[in-house]
């Protein structure tokens, strides 16, 4: 099983570094798995819960990169996303939750649910499933692991390996890291992509006469 241990070992090896870098390359992951919350997209990192829409505003999870769907519990119906500026999108009370939006830390249910003032202790709210992705469990140990670097090792190690050139100020072996980094991105992601749509099915498209 791949773990912080073995990827510590291999940046060292890849960098011909094997005695004076051990302080640093906990940074370099720290950075790297910045760059993964902000950039990748696999199975690896999506995960879903039920939420009850019990307030206006709701906390994400602390592990949040960005969403994948909301869809209402009950009906399987997609919550729309609608942008900042959209609005007012206020409810009376008597219309279901449709949309929703993020403002800053917390998702914004739209209309705002209707909440029971006083509190009625009958009152079952509305509920949604939410699918985020998350962001890697970050490696502190070196028996440490993660779903990411389990499945997409090369994302870490080629990650790591970028600043570590970098910060060996050797612009041809960062150059050749950066890009490495890009590519394992872009085939995990595209292999996600691939694999979510891969059952869809297919439809003739209708023929346009002028």
């Amino acid at each position: 099983m791949a773990s912080l241990g073995q990827l510590t070992n291999d940046i060292k090896a890849w960098l011909n570094r094997p005695t004076d870098i051990a302080t640093l390359i906990p940074g370099w992951v720290l950075m790297t798995e910045t760059d993964i919350k902000e950039q990748l997209r696999v199975r690896a990192m999506v995960n879903n819960a039920t939420q009850a829409i019990d307030a206006p505003l709701i906390s994400l999870p602390s592990d949040f990169a960005s969403m994948g769907a909301l869809r209402d519990l009950i009906t399987g119906k997609l919550l729309k996303l609608e942008d900042d500026w959209t609005g007012p999108l206020y409810g009376d009370g008597t219309c279901p939750v449709t949309s929703y939006r993020l403002v800053g830390d917390c998702v914004e249910f739209l209309p705002h649910p209707f909440i029971p003032d006083p509190p009625d202790p009958t009152w079952t709210p509305a509920q949604v499933r939410m699918t985020w992705f998350r962001a890697p469990t970050p490696l502190s140990k070196p028996t440490d692991s993660n779903a990411v670097l389990q499945e997409h090792y090369a994302v870490y190690l080629f990650g790591c390996c970028k600043y570590g050139a970098m910060f060996e100020l050797d612009d041809d072996r960062a150059n050749q890291m950066t890009g490495a980094f890009t590519t394992a991105v872009a085939a995990a992601n595209m292999a996600y992509e691939t694999a979510t749509y891969s059952g869809a099915p297919l439809r003739a498209a209708p023929s346009m006469r002028f």
